[in-house]
């Protein structure tokens, strides 16, 4: 009687703790970490940029150079906005993900005590027998020395049974912790969005105020020409020297063959075309080296080829910009953008968005520049793209 009773014991115990211990949960950590990351290293920069603006504010500047900081500050802290956003979503994500975990880890533990309470109840309808006893029954020396194996075991189990219930109940208070520290970390990720909205608000209209006296200033309008003019040779130069790197794009369809019949780079109506404008108010002559498009700040900019991302940067006159190689010398160029969706040296395809449009650069609200460049000759693009139906 005493040994099945051990035996039976021992059956009961293996059973009960060969269970699987795993609860599958996805580790928003990693992506948490680098999300900060990037976001220290974004407001790093707007502290630089504000303490600039606050230095500046002291010397007299031209209203170009004030119109540049500030859309710089608009861009940095856009990006915050942004980057914030995406912290608040992988919180919440992980927030979810730890609810789902302190259920399982609840559910576990609770059975794990139910199954632990039955052992007990079990032992206890059937008579506590001591270990000497049942050790001091046995008929014969080898079934001494098996009941002594079984109850080692049941006592080693046992030690490991309440030693798995203690480290469950540990990280049952550890997860309720972390989820207690993530809910505040979404507040704070909150309130420093709302604060950084309003600071953009604020931005945007003294960027507002400063395109009116722009507008309205016969040297302002003459300097910004100037601006734009030696933004152009300043790209003209970026090409160069990709040429002289000989950073080619080796394309597998010819650029020249598309004439006619590449996509537009977004979807919008022309508003100033390719070559010589008179300005109706100053009766000034400037050139366009591409085409304006116009279209809603965020639009989807796309690559027009097949190509490479050589190079992106900020001009006067252009704002954020981008150029991309198509191969044989052709290279298209990107400007008054808001946000990046590619980097440099990342091959895209035709049709493909390589950025979000915006308004850096640009004295005529959301806008495209784009320009076709072969070398140093300029294209103009309305006979390369295709005919809109």
């Amino acid at each position: 009687m005493a040994g099945r009773l051990a035996l039976q014991t021992v059956i009961l115990f293996l059973l009960l703790t060969l269970r699987s211990e795993g609860i599958g949960v996805e580790d928003y950590d990693q992506k948490l970490a680098r999300q900060e990351e990037e976001l220290a290293k974004i407001r790093r920069k707007l502290a630089q940029k504000r303490k600039e603006a606050r230095d500046l504010a002291k010397r007299e500047r031209s209203l170009l150079a004030r119109l540049e900081d500030v859309e710089k500050r608009l861009e940095l802290s856009r990006a915050l906005i942004r980057g914030l956003a995406k912290k608040e979503r992988l919180l919440k994500g992980s927030i979810s993900q730890l609810n789902e975990n302190l259920k399982l880890l609840g559910e576990d533990l609770a059975q794990r005590r139910e199954e632990w309470a039955r052992r007990m109840r079990s032992i206890y309808k059937r008579g506590k027998i001591s270990d000497l006893e049942l050790l001091f029954s046995a008929k014969s020396f080898p079934q001494l020395l098996c009941r002594g194996r079984y109850l080692g075991l049941i006592a080693r189990r046992d030690r490991e049974y309440l030693q798995q219930l203690r480290t469950k109940r540990g990280k049952l208070l550890e997860e309720k912790e972390k989820l207690r520290v993530e809910r505040l970390e979404v507040e704070r990720a909150k309130v420093e969005r709302e604060k950084e909205e309003k600071a953009l608000k604020k931005d945007r209209e003294k960027r507002r105020r400063l395109l009116r006296k722009v507008k309205l200033a016969r040297a302002t309008h003459a300097q910004a020409i100037k601006d734009l003019e030696s933004s152009s040779e300043e790209i003209q130069r970026i090409i160069d020297e990709l040429q002289k790197q000989k950073r080619e794009y080796l394309a597998k369809a010819s650029f020249a063959a598309q004439k006619g019949h590449l996509l537009w780079p977004v979807e919008g109506r022309v508003v100033s075309k390719f070559g010589k404008h008179l300005h109706p108010v100053f009766k000034t002559v400037t050139l366009n080296e591409g085409v304006e498009i116009e279209a809603p700040v965020g639009s989807e900019v796309r690559t027009v080829f097949d190509g490479e991302v050589l190079y992106d940067g900020w001009l006067r006159g252009y704002g954020r910009f981008l150029i991309i190689g198509h191969g044989s010398g052709y290279y298209t160029l990107y400007a008054h953008l808001s946000q990046l969706l590619v980097a440099k040296g990342e091959e895209v395809k035709r049709g493909e968005p390589v950025a979000l449009l915006g308004e850096t650069g640009s004295f005529s609200g959301p806008q495209l520049h784009f320009e076709i460049r072969k070398g140093k000759e300029k294209l103009d693009p309305l006979l390369w793209l295709e005919k809109k139906r």
